[in-house]
């Protein structure tokens, strides 16, 4: 591994360089929490000869004076560093961070800074102006971040999630950005590596909060590709990470990968033709939710696609289903904890079946999808995520049924487990809506 420089720096080392945030980054997201955190730590510590930080993971490029850093890891900290920084030096030139510089065009960066400079600025008003020089001082000249900068991109990125993969706490969705953008830098041109990052950026925050990135990744794709298998789903974290980890196509050589090698190039030669410029078309990549993953552009895609389902399905306007989820899920008592699980285990089973049948028999597969889900309403008073792991995992269970199936009737033969009548008053809602279901259309057919 290439790397150039592995030591301590000083904050005002660090500030006084050329530091440039790259596009590839996430938004500057740190909440008061973090900054208020940061700053007690910086008053409990402010006695002591020297205070370490944690580590900044840079990117060389260039040679000479010509030459940039890019910051891998550590943006988040050293953007509120320059803020107490800033406020700290206001009326003096003790420093002047090159980061100020930056051209910030995310709203959420934008608005986070603001609002945690003036939190910044409530926590040091009670200072005088001698306090602030000398607090100043320790926070340039004390305060340490380990500075690690390479000169390979690919290199910085690998480094990046084999620090962050031996227990920082980090998001296991950052993880993954890191290793399928390294998988990528051999393969494809900046300019599309910059557009999936840009395109997972907004999923972190979408305008529409049931489809966000987290949400997707977490309480849909990592429990549908796990219970398919009949596997635990019950919490996805960094320990798991591998659920989302697969083969590179161009360096894969074993029999079962040939298909979607195949495929793969057939896509990438479609939407490549010249025509294309002709008649606007193009063909994306059609994924089925329990595939191998391929690993580098293909699992960004791969997320938005199904992030795009999942709204299709649900959450937009003309949602094939809204109607469905209002008038089935949303009774008296749904927001308990519990019934929040068996709406995410429907919500499951029927994205299930839509990426294998698509909107074929939906409304009816919707019905058997929800009488398998919900019969653990009738039949526990309480319901914890552990119940709904086991019912979800069953060999006998909804989602393996789905993944045999290669017609929907087999699907709508599928016979939901039903204890007559509902023990518990909590489930009367539900087991209305599951009698008409049965005596409006038999078995869903």
């Amino acid at each position: 591994m290439a790397i150039v420089s592995n030591q301590a720096q000083t904050i005002s080392e660090l500030l006084s360089r050329t530091l440039t945030i790259p596009k590839y980054q996430r938004p500057y997201k740190w909440q008061p929490k973090h900054v208020n955190q940061l700053i007690d730590d910086i008053f409990n510590h402010c006695t002591k000869s020297c205070y370490r930080l944690g580590t900044v993971v840079l990117h060389r490029h260039g040679d000479g004076e010509r030459a940039s850093l890019d910051i891998v890891d550590g943006q988040q900290r050293l953007l509120t560093l320059t803020l107490i920084c800033s406020v700290l030096n206001e009326g003096s030139e003790a420093c002047t961070p090159t980061l100020l510089e930056h051209h910030f065009t995310s709203p959420i960066s934008i608005e986070n800074l603001k609002h945690n400079a003036q939190i910044i600025y409530e926590r040091f008003a009670g200072l005088d102006q001698k306090e602030k020089q000398e607090l100043l001082a320790f926070v340039l000249n004390k305060c340490e971040l380990i500075e690690v900068t390479l000169d390979n991109l690919s290199e910085a990125f690998q480094f990046f999630d084999s620090q962050n993969s031996r227990g920082k706490a980090l998001a296991p969705q950052d993880l993954l950005k890191a290793y399928h953008l390294r998988e990528m830098m051999e393969s494809t041109e900046q300019c599309e590596r910059l557009h999936h990052v840009e395109l997972w950026e907004q999923g972190v925050n979408p305008d529409d909060s049931s489809a966000n990135l987290n949400t997707i990744m977490g309480d849909f794709l990592f429990r549908l590709r796990r219970w398919i298998e009949g596997d635990y789903g019950i919490q996805f974290s960094r320990h798991n990470i591998e659920v989302f980890k697969g083969i590179n196509l161009e360096t894969t050589n074993y029999a079962y990968a040939e298909s979607m090698l195949a495929l793969d190039c057939a896509v990438e030669s479609y939407n490549a033709d010249p025509t294309r410029k002709w008649d606007k078309q193009t063909k994306p990549y059609p994924f089925q939710v329990d595939q191998v993953m391929i690993n580098g552009k293909r699992f960004f895609e791969y997320i938005q696609h199904y992030m795009v389902i999942n709204r299709k399905l649900f959450s937009s306007e003309n949602g094939l289903l809204k109607d469905f989820l209002s008038k089935h899920t949303e009774y008296k008592g749904h927001r308990r904890k519990g019934d929040s699980y068996l709406k995410n285990l429907f919500m499951c089973s029927i994205m299930h079946y839509y990426d294998k049948f698509g909107d074929v028999e939906l409304e009816k597969a919707a019905k058997i999808c929800y009488r398998w889900s919900y019969f653990l309403r009738m039949e526990y008073m309480s319901i914890g995520m552990e119940s709904v792991d086991n019912h979800a995992k069953s060999p006998q269970g909804l989602f393996r049924m789905i993944r045999k199936a290669i017609h929907p009737q087999q699907v709508l033969n599928f016979q939901p487990p039903l204890r007559t009548p509902a023990r518990f008053k909590n489930a009367a809602e539900v087991e209305k809506s599951i009698y008409a279901m049965i005596s409006g259309n038999g078995n869903g057919k």
